[in-house]
């Protein structure tokens, strides 16, 4: 075999390769005619100007060399995510709890690879953002998934009792493993929020545990329609130890392509082991990220920063409606609940995989399955999530042509 042998074994995205399918597909056709991409998690409809025109060295006549940042990234950016969070939450980070890092999948990347040994076991809800997994395979680690219980009057998000429960029971039969439990604070696909007194409950068990790591995904703290809640497990624990959280810039302010993230902890044994990480796979983050936390985390640009995010959020919640008033008329019914999400996940009327690639071959359209967001199929089948994270003349061209497949199949 001339490929790393574990390579064969990892499927490629469902996410990714339908939106290639799609991207050839579109090549060849005139533009009335191109396939709407609804798949990727992508904002297209937030405004990264005003982070971008202060940033002070892309309005000079002449730019300078862009230097490599230090790998945990540059002090300044360290601070001024600091005081990001603090301008957001009233709280106060450490600097050297915080790693600038490519994303938040660097960030998730960092913190998982930093505390997977072979034969741990991993814990995920129901639906998640499935990615990580397989970067730990490609990192070569051999772990066990334990999949939580929920179902889908709670939008698929597992209660604090029973990850406790899970938990706690993992770590008594195998005490002499890591338990990790790898959750989202925003879940993608659903679009949904763990509220912040059940996050704490976990957060505490946690803190009492011996061998449970928690690695929290915050990627859509700002992403809200209700209220904004603090989203940094490792501040609500007592100590940090044993806890990540995992954040990145790209869905409240459309910059997905700068791969802008940070990874926090205050446990430093775990802090180091994850610079290593970072050091060993892209080296450090770009100086481009360093400088747009420079500007999020400044606290003079807050006021207009925080009217961006709102407006945002306005046009997310008004596109949240059209897509679920217009497809639940249908007979698609939504399980999102709505308090902030650049997605809906809707229970499809077939089979979800059938459901999708019939969209993109009559309707001309594209979702994502279900399915995309489980290591084994289980329940995926019967769900596809659609981003609304779009045009608002996109998105109404696009449930067009879904009502019109509908109603030409029924």
């Amino acid at each position: 075999m001339r490929v790393y042998s574990v390579l064969p074994q990892i499927r490629y995205s469902i996410i990714r390769s339908i939106s290639e399918k799609v991207a050839a597909i579109n090549k060849s056709l005139p533009p009335e005619q191109q396939v709407i991409d609804l798949t990727m998690g992508q904002n297209m409809i937030g405004d990264p100007t005003c982070i971008f025109r202060k940033i002070a060295f892309l309005r000079d006549t002449k730019v300078p060399p862009f230097t490599y940042a230090p790998s945990l990234g540059t002090i300044s950016a360290r601070e001024s995510a600091s005081n990001f969070y603090d301008l957001w939450f009233k709280v106060k980070l450490e600097t050297d709890w915080i790693m600038i890092t490519d994303g938040g999948m660097g960030a998730l990347r960092n913190a998982l690879c930093s505390v997977v040994n072979d034969g741990d076991i991993v814990v995920i809800d129901p639906f998640t953002f499935t990615y990580p997994l397989d970067t730990l395979r490609v990192f070569g680690r051999k772990f066990r998934v334990e999949v939580l219980n929920s179902s889908e009057d709670l939008h698929f998000v597992p209660s604090a009792d029973t990850v406790i429960e899970s938990l706690g029971s993992l770590s008594q039969r195998n005490s002499d493993k890591m338990i990790i439990y790898y959750t989202q604070l925003g879940f993608n696909p659903q679009g949904a929020f763990r509220p912040r007194n059940e996050l704490k409950k976990i957060v505490e068990f946690v803190d009492d545990s011996k061998n449970v790591v928690l690695v929290n995904d915050i990627v859509y703290h700002l992403i809200r329609f209700d209220k904004f809640e603090m989203p940094l497990t490792s501040i609500m624990s007592s100590e940090g130890r044993n806890i990540f959280d995992c954040d990145a810039l790209s869905k409240p302010f459309s910059l997905m392509g700068c791969r802008v993230g940070a990874m926090i902890t205050r446990d430093k044994e775990l802090f180091e082991a994850a610079a290593k990480i970072q050091q060993y796979s892209i080296v450090s983050p770009n100086v481009i990220a360093c400088e747009i936390w420079n500007v999020v985390g400044n606290p003079e640009n807050f006021v207009e920063i925080e009217r961006a995010v709102k407006e945002l959020n306005q046009k997310l919640r008004e596109n949240f409606e059209i897509t679920r008033k217009t497809l639940e008329k249908l007979g698609l019914h939504s399980i999102s609940p709505g308090q902030g999400t650049l997605y809906v996940f809707i229970r499809t009327l077939e089979d979800s995989e059938k459901f999708v690639y019939n969209l993109i071959e009559r309707a001309k359209v594209a979702l994502v399955p279900g399915t995309a967001f489980e290591l084994t199929p289980k329940n995926g089948h019967k769900y596809a999530r659609i981003t609304i994270s779009v045009p608002r003349d996109l998105l109404q061209k696009a449930l067009e042509r879904i009502e019109c497949y509908i109603t030409q199949a029924t």
